[in-house]
């Protein structure tokens, strides 16, 4: 036997019957080493196992910094030393909601203040959110029932609201007794000395020589181990961008606070498409303007819109400084750096990952900020084809089919769209759009070769390899979640 198994023989002997928390009080042993013993024990009726249903009440990462000293607590502590302090600091600051919503807090004119139900926590340091969290935490397993029951709308806020805890139902281990065979077992040595373990000392002096090797059991109660894990946007960023990367692009960067020139103007958006108001883009307070230093470049674009919209054209709406609306000005400013370098390597195939910001209508599939990738290919005798046949590789990589069909975009010509048909959600999703950058584009950007382009949102790749419903799923960080998700 194992020396676990003879030890807990041993102490079973002695005692009989035993409560499982009195063995882990009284053994020197583990509790996964005890648990194992016992499993182990049982499988070769050695023991009897008395199993109950029991609650158990498990707290999420959040809920255990919770234990010491909840967000709101620290809000108002800091709201304390500081006197007051300017509303536009809180932000989305969930201690300084919780606060607001406990009344702890006062605002007069933009500025935050403890209130007097505010200042009566902070010297008394009573707090029944804290104290009920402690209580569920160490409580028994017998009583967390009625601890709920009695806490009632407590318990479900901080449950069901803020998920600082969760109770779920376990087969737990009530007692233990030993049998006849278990007696006879724990009289007899003929069986200790085996080995549960092979190390290195044991193999190279050759200690395993003559002994029995004692079998492991793989069903043998243990804890849940939750291994490191990216977050599944992180990890499918990296995925996408090993793909570009084995299909031979080169990736490029770029800032996310770009000028409306850069965003729109040189990409052939005029200055009064609807895209560009204030609804559908976000504009800066600060910086407000970002200038524009290329002044041939922008003779060249201003020349390009009133060719082509025959309408007046402001240098100060093109100044105007945004989150960029796509990836694709990121495409643009590459497009720049390659003019007029004939003796590159052609063609040249770049690609770019980034967040961009768009004021969206919120649906399952549309979402104010998300993650796009982009694309270009530079050279010459190279057509719409070659831009199909590129995209169709791309997503046959992620296991995908996909519908090309036409579409307009202003800045290319022809132009088309990447479709593919979800079954959970019953709806074709767009994928990409992309196309040839118009002849107005590159002649502007001094380019005298053939752009394909393309750009596509990131996350809606990720609605069949994750199984989510909704792209806020991916934003919601639950603990479990991210523990349990599946693997993309």
């Amino acid at each position: 036997m194992h020396e676990y198994e003879i030890k807990l023989l041993a102490y079973l002997k002695e005692h009989d019957n035993a409560a499982l928390e009195d063995i882990r009080n009284d053994l020197n042993l583990g509790n996964d080493q005890i648990i194992w013993a016992i499993e182990s024990l049982a499988e070769k009726n050695a023991i009897r196992v008395e199993r109950t249903k029991q609650l158990g009440c498990i707290l999420s990462d959040e809920g255990k910094e919770c234990l010491r000293e909840f967000p709101e607590e620290r809000f108002i502590k800091a709201v304390a030393k500081k006197g007051r302090i300017d509303i536009k600091e809180c932000g989305a600051d969930i201690g300084f909601i919780w606060a607001k919503k406990n009344g702890w807090i006062s605002i007069n004119d933009g500025f935050v203040a403890l209130s007097e139900k505010g200042n009566h926590i902070l010297s008394d340091g009573h707090y029944n959110y804290r104290e009920l969290l402690n209580a569920l935490a160490n409580a028994k397993p017998a009583d967390i029932d009625s601890m709920l029951s009695k806490a009632g709308q407590e318990a479900d806020v901080l449950s069901k609201k803020r998920k600082l805890f969760e109770v779920k139902l376990y087969s737990g281990i009530k007692s233990v007794a030993i049998t006849d065979i278990g007696m006879r077992l724990v009289h007899s040595d003929s069986r200790t000395g085996g080995i549960s373990a092979l190390t290195r000392d044991i193999i190279t002096n050759g200690g395993w020589k003559g002994k029995h090797f004692i079998p492991y059991n793989v069903d043998a109660q243990a804890i849940k181990v939750y291994p490191a894990r990216l977050h599944p946007v992180h990890e499918f960023i990296s995925n996408i961008r090993s793909i570009w990367l084995r299909m031979g692009f080169i990736e490029g960067t770029g800032p996310i606070i770009d000028s409306a020139f850069w965003d729109f103007d040189v990409l052939f958006s005029p200055q009064d498409h609807p895209t560009r108001e204030m609804q559908d883009t976000f504009f800066l307070s600060n910086p407000k303007e970002i200038d524009i230093d290329d002044l041939e470049l922008l003779s060249k674009v201003k020349h390009m819109h009133k060719k082509a919209w025959s309408r007046t054209w402001s240098e100060k709406l093109a100044k105007q400084a945004l989150l960029r609306t796509h990836t694709t000005v990121v495409s643009a400013h590459y497009m720049q750096k390659l003019a007029g370098k004939e003796n590159m390597g052609y063609p040249m195939k770049i690609f770019s990952i980034g967040k961009v910001f768009r004021n969206e209508s919120l649906d399952y599939k549309h979402l104010a900020e998300l993650y796009q990738y982009d694309g270009i290919i530079v050279g010459d005798g190279i057509g719409l084809s070659h831009l199909i046949y590129t995209l169709k590789e791309f997503y046959a990589q992620l296991d995908m089919e996909v519908r090309i069909k036409p579409a307009y975009f202003p800045f290319v010509e022809p132009g088309l769209e990447v479709h593919y048909f979800d079954k959970k959600l019953n709806d074709w999703i767009e994928l990409c759009g992309g196309g040839v950058i118009r002849d107005e584009i590159t002649k502007a950007l001094g380019i005298k070769k053939t752009v394909l382009a393309w750009g596509g949102g990131l996350d809606r790749l990720m609605f069949n390899r994750l199984g989510i419903k909704t792209l806020s799923e991916l934003y919601r960080n639950e603990i479990d979640w991210l523990r349990s998700r599946k693997n993309i």
